[in-house]
């Protein structure tokens, strides 16, 4: 059944107003091929990697879907500081210039993050590259635009020495018009690719901040400033302050994210009935338009003679692949494993939002939708309706293995403002089952910290007996103490590195201060494991923790174990005046050999079908479908922040 566009409604895909349409549709999605992940570091602070994703076999007749997302892509730009905001204007500072340092050196080249970007392809004759053949001019460009051409492959004769070809581009009328080849290179046997500067960029932030991992599209720049697109009419000024740290990254469009032109091409080409489809949403809709392939250039089903190549796609929203074809097909999508936080986009009264789970792991229904966006008041238009009633409260459907799940949160625990926090070491029980020794959430002051020489563990004294067991995972903070030398024995010294009196050398923020593995535990002390000193403790100025109670809590809150190797503990942490007190397993669990992570959840949550029994949290597996259903009656467009599990 082929489709013009896909309306989304309740946990189903159809065709805006064709009922039977409805059903089939919903029948086709069922069917859920497994996503992968493989990264490695990048230089932008998140993982670069690709996603793999499987396709299996579909016909006209009943095509096979899948709900992807793509991400960002996984070069940055510029990676840099934001001087100043007014309105949607971003400005960055100038530097002095290398070369002339009375000329101002400008970041960004004008106009380059929102052109529509050239392409090109290079020819090859006796290994070198001998022209440069323009497919697409482009437009937007103010200025030339860099070239880059891959490194040869060194060639077949292994007596040829590899020279990467060189060649510079002209505009004329905002366009690229003339490529010149001006080195040919040598070892080229096949011809290399050539990307041209330019094409759709976004805007994100990227340090920590409670609006970390937000993005926007860039309308235009100077050589200094962007322009972003703000259609909330937000005010940006709060968000994107002087001084945060910011990352401009290219844009995926079909063509970058799927090919431009046979044999590049991910997916099928063909007619508008025997072509795959890609379904991409339209701005603030519950439509997804459907576009293919037709052998020449992408064009959107319904608007012949219209290039669709150049199409954005968005990173935080998904889109739809129907594969009418056969055999099945394996897509890998190179891109960025987000390490940083994410928002959802959250639709008004009666939409929907269909994105995917965006890091490269699993993640939970609490990462997802956090307490400090759920509300039970009305008046609350910008957050997450909780409710008794999956009917009135907003809901959350998940697709994974091929089944939509649909969940809501009946408003437990709503107003917690700082989660609890616990730290687990591994299990001393039978078969590394956890223990209630296993488990800590305490803190206290340090009453004295020694400064041992490299290769010997810094000593922690705290003021009262801390309950702690060897292996547990120990954050020190606070400590201050006098800089030392490495000499034996150690003298305090000033910021010259001269020897000062006692007490008297310069205060410093102690190298200890950071989580530790602790052992030679006794009653009142443990060892930093692998750590040593650098300052003379500056008595009463650190504190040592396992965690913290959290605050806002009503009821008692649910603890999950991950990791560690092992499987099935639980337990339920205890309430007392608003904070987590403590946590009592209900079960063990088995095979903890490392020491897992510690997930409190607030509760709340509960799945459609499962009656009045809450289940508290659930997985969402690392690329799983997701879809927000906005049941809220006040509802008003928003954003919510996603909580990185990878963090």
């Amino acid at each position: 059944m082929l489709l013009d566009n896909l309306v989304l409604r309740g946990n189903h895909m159809a065709q805006g107003i064709n009922s039977k349409m409805f059903y089939v549709a919903a029948i086709c999605i069922i069917g859920s091929p497994s996503n992968t992940f493989c990264a490695d570091t990048g230089e932008v602070g998140d993982l670069s990697g690709s996603l793999g994703v499987k396709l299996e076999a579909g016909s006209e007749q009943a095509p096979f879907y899948k709900v992807v997302s793509a991400g960002l892509k996984s070069e940055a730009a510029f990676r840099g500081q934001i001087a100043s905001v007014a309105d949607n204007n971003l400005t960055f500072d100038t530097l002095p210039d290398l070369l002339d340092p009375t000329y101002p050196s400008f970041p960004f080249v004008p106009g380059m993050f929102a052109t529509t970007r050239a392409r090109a392809t290079a020819d090859v004759i006796n290994g070198e590259v001998i022209s440069i053949s323009i497919d697409s001019n482009g437009s937007g460009y103010f200025k030339a635009p860099e070239i880059r051409i891959h490194p040869p492959d060194s060639g077949t004769d292994a007596s040829v020495d590899a020279v990467d070809a060189i060649a510079v581009a002209e505009v004329n009328g905002s366009k690229v018009t003339v490529i010149s080849v001006t080195n040919r290179g040598k070892g080229y046997s096949y011809a290399p690719r050539v990307e041209i500067e330019g094409g759709p960029h976004f805007l994100r932030l990227v340090e920590e901040d409670p609006n970390e991992g937000r993005f926007f599209l860039i309308t235009s720049n100077s050589g200094n400033q962007v322009t972003l697109a703000n259609p909330l009419n937000l005010d940006l000024s709060a968000i994107l302050k002087p001084d945060a740290l910011v990352e401009i990254s290219p844009a995926w469009t079909l063509g970058s994210l799927f090919g431009y032109v046979p044999p590049s091409l991910k997916l099928k080409e063909g007619n508008a009935t025997t072509a795959d489809h890609v379904y991409l949403g339209e701005s603030n809709s519950t439509v997804y338009q459907a576009h293919y392939h037709d052998g020449t250039t992408w064009r959107r089903k319904g608007a012949l003679g219209v290039d669709a190549s150049d199409s954005i796609i968005y990173p935080d929203e998904a889109f739809i692949l129907a594969h009418h074809n056969t055999p099945a097909v394996d897509l890998v999508f190179e891109g960025v494993a987000l390490t940083v936080n994410s928002f959802a986009y959250l639709p008004d009264f009666n939409d929907t939002f269909l994105m995917n789970n965006p890091f490269g792991a699993d993640m939970m229904l609490s990462d997802l939708i956090a307490a400090e966006n759920i509300t039970t008041d009305l008046n609350e238009t910008d957050k997450w309706y909780a409710h008794s009633s999956d009917e009135e409260a907003d809901n959350v459907e998940i697709l994974h293995n091929g089944v939509w799940t649909t969940y809501w949160h009946d408003g437990t625990n709503k107003d917690v403002t700082e989660p609890a926090q616990a730290t687990a070491k591994p299990g001393s029980g039978i078969a590394g089952s956890l223990t209630s020794k296993d488990i800590s959430l305490a803190s206290g002051s340090i009453a004295m910290m020694t400064n041992p020489y490299v290769g010997q563990n810094v000593v922690v004294t705290t003021s009262v007996p801390h309950g702690l067991r060897n292996g547990f995972l120990v954050r020190i903070s606070g400590v201050l103490g006098r800089k030392t030398d490495s000499t034996s024995p150690k003298n305090q010294v000033d910021e010259n590195g001269t020897i000062a009196g006692t007490d008297s050398g310069l205060i410093i923020k102690s190298a200890a201060n950071g989580s530790y593995e602790i052992t030679n535990v006794s009653t009142h002390s443990f060892e930093l494991k692998g750590k040593s000193g650098n300052c003379d403790y500056i008595v009463g100025t650190g504190s040592w923790s396992t965690g913290t109670g959290g605050l806002g809590y009503a009821s008692n809150a649910y603890a999950l174990f991950v990791g560690g190797g092992g499987y099935g503990a639980k337990g339920i942490a205890t309430v007392s005046g608003s904070n987590v007190v403590g946590i009592t397993l209900t079960d063990g669990g088995v095979g903890y050999l490392g020491a897992p992570k510690v997930i409190i959840n607030s509760g709340g949550w509960r799945r459609v079908g499962a009656g009045s029994s809450p289940i508290n949290d659930s997985l969402v597996p690392a690329g799983a479908g997701i879809l927000l259903r906005r049941n809220h009656p006040n509802g008003t467009i928003s954003r919510l922040r996603i909580g990185n599990p990878i963090k």
